[in-house]
C-alpha cells in the first residue's frame, strides 16, 4: 500500500468509496464530499489535507482528511477516515491512522481530535480510538439526533516518536 496526497483525479474513485459505505448517510456522504471539493477549488489554501492510499495495481482503496482547528495553537481536527468496504479489517484504518499522527507532528501538531457516533455500527471505529491510544474526552447527549451522541477523543501527538 502506498500512501500520497490526494489528486483531483482521484475525486470519482473518493466517491465510489464514500456512497458504499453502508454506515454513511446522506449527510455524511455530502459532507465528505464537499470537504474534497473544497481541497480540489482551493488548493493548497484549503483548510483540509487529504491523503489516498493505493493498492499494488494504483488503485485508490482508503483516504484520509484532516486539517489544523480554527484559533488553535497547534490542534487539528481528524475529520475523515474512510477506507472501502472490501479493505476494512485488515489494518489499513490503523496504518492511515498512524501516518497521520506523523504529519500533524511534522506540521507542528500536537493534540489530534477525532469524534464519532454513540450508535453501536460505530463500534470498530471507538475500539480503533482506544487502541491507538486515543483518550475519550467528551460526550454530547443527542448530538447528531435523539439517541445518537457524538463521542470526542483525543490524543497528544507531540510525544509520538516519529
Amino acid at each position: 500500500m502506498n500512501i500520497r496526497p490526494f489528486d483531483s483525479k482521484d475525486r470519482t474513485r473518493l466517491k465510489e468509496i464514500i456512497t458504499s459505505i453502508a454506515n454513511f448517510n446522506g449527510a455524511d456522504k455530502a459532507i465528505a464530499l464537499e470537504l474534497i471539493d473544497d481541497v480540489i477549488a482551493k488548493e493548497q489554501k484549503s483548510d483540509y489535507i487529504i491523503y489516498v492510499c493505493e493498492d499494488e495495481t494504483n488503485i485508490v482503496q482508503a483516504y484520509v482528511c484532516f486539517g489544523k482547528t480554527p484559533l488553535t495553537e497547534s490542534t487539528f481536527d481528524f475529520y475523515w477516515c474512510v477506507v472501502d468496504q472490501d479493505f476494512q479489517r485488515h489494518g489499513l484504518g490503523f496504518r492511515l491512522f498512524q501516518f497521520v499522527e506523523t504529519e500533524v507532528q511534522r506540521l507542528g501538531g500536537k493534540l489530534l481530535m477525532c469524534e464519532t457516533s454513540s450508535l453501536d455500527s460505530y463500534d470498530r471505529v471507538l475500539k480503533l480510538y482506544e487502541k491507538l491510544g486515543y483518550q475519550f474526552v467528551a460526550r454530547i447527549k443527542n448530538f447528531y439526533r435523539e439517541g445518537d451522541d457524538k463521542f470526542i477523543y483525543m490524543k497528544d501527538v507531540s510525544q509520538r516518536s516519529i
